[in-house]
């Protein structure tokens, strides 16, 4: 009995530490997948088999590596953390995956939906939560749902969102309301207390797949100031108060430098993702934890 705790011990402490990085969007996030023959011509890269939005690890690397090197006090960690040309990082990014995203309601104004897909993968990741236990999943257009985007009209009770109405079989679960509440102290996420709406794996890569928001944008002739002929395109973006969780790993070689990076987002909360910075994509509550 001994020797299984010993060695249960000597395995948790040879496990690479790891940290969970939370991407809130404030603006629309726009991580493109290059141009599309489709009807949008520049959409975001999305996971193959479930359509689910995500940001890629190299592109979340990159953005924090410059936050890093123009930062006074943690730019002396760049090269330890992210690596140079003929040396490896300590510190491994992987890609954000989607927990929660914003939908309309008919009550209550917005609604984030989430599914049991979704927070299967957020417990892989978060071992503190390891007891919570993911709800079955509900039935296609049926959900569990907080009471402030539930409603009740005629002995019926279902919540509408976007232009489906889905029937109401339970309350979301409160021990997974505060765990999702606690993650992030941003003022518009601490406002999705009720609004939480557990929905089908498949009824939640719809909303994901055509809930995203769709701009038009036409090129400028530099000349003319003009717009330029056969120039208008479509770009898409993942809406703001969209929730993303990444896993942050530090190798065998590290040795303080994933609180190091856990101090630099303490000193800088809000970070710039994606594609056309310079028209206000992308701004984002970030958080190691």
């Amino acid at each position: 009995m001994n020797n299984s705790s010993s060695q249960t011990n000597e395995s948790q402490a040879m496990q690479p530490e790891r940290r969970l990085l939370y991407i809130f969007t404030r603006t629309p996030l726009h991580v493109g997948a290059g141009a599309s023959v489709g009807a949008i011509d520049q959409p975001i890269i999305r996971e193959r088999h479930t359509g689910f939005p995500v940001i890629p690890g190299s592109s979340i690397k990159g953005v924090l590596r410059d936050a890093c090197r123009n930062h006074d006090q943690f730019a002396k960690l760049e090269q330890a953390i992210f690596g140079q040309q003929d040396t490896a990082g300590t510190i491994s990014f992987g890609e954000a995956k989607i927990l929660a995203f914003p939908v309309r309601s008919a009550r209550g104004s917005f609604a984030f939906i989430s599914c049991p897909l979704a927070l299967d993968r957020f417990l892989r990741e978060r071992v503190a939560d390891r007891q919570l236990e993911v709800p079955d999943e509900p039935e296609e257009m049926a959900c569990l749902a907080g009471e402030t985007v539930t409603i009740t009209r005629n002995g019926h009770t279902g919540v509408v969102l976007e232009e489906y109405r889905f029937n109401r079989t339970g309350a979301f679960p409160q021990s997974w309301e505060k765990v999702l509440l606690d993650l992030l102290n941003d003022p518009v996420w601490k406002t999705g207390k009720s609004r939480f709406v557990l929905l089908s794996n498949g009824d939640f890569s719809h909303f994901v797949r055509n809930a995203c928001e769709v701009s038009q944008h036409v090129a400028i002739d530099p000349g003319k100031g003009t717009a330029k002929s056969g120039a208008l395109f479509n770009l898409e973006a993942v809406p703001a108060e969209t929730l993303f969780f990444a896993p942050v790993t530090a190798s065998a070689r590290a040795k303080d430098e994933l609180r190091g990076l856990e101090k630099l987002l303490a000193a800088k909360p809000v970070l710039q993702l994606g594609g056309d910075s310079t028209t206000g994509l992308g701004f984002c509550t970030v958080k190691l934890a």
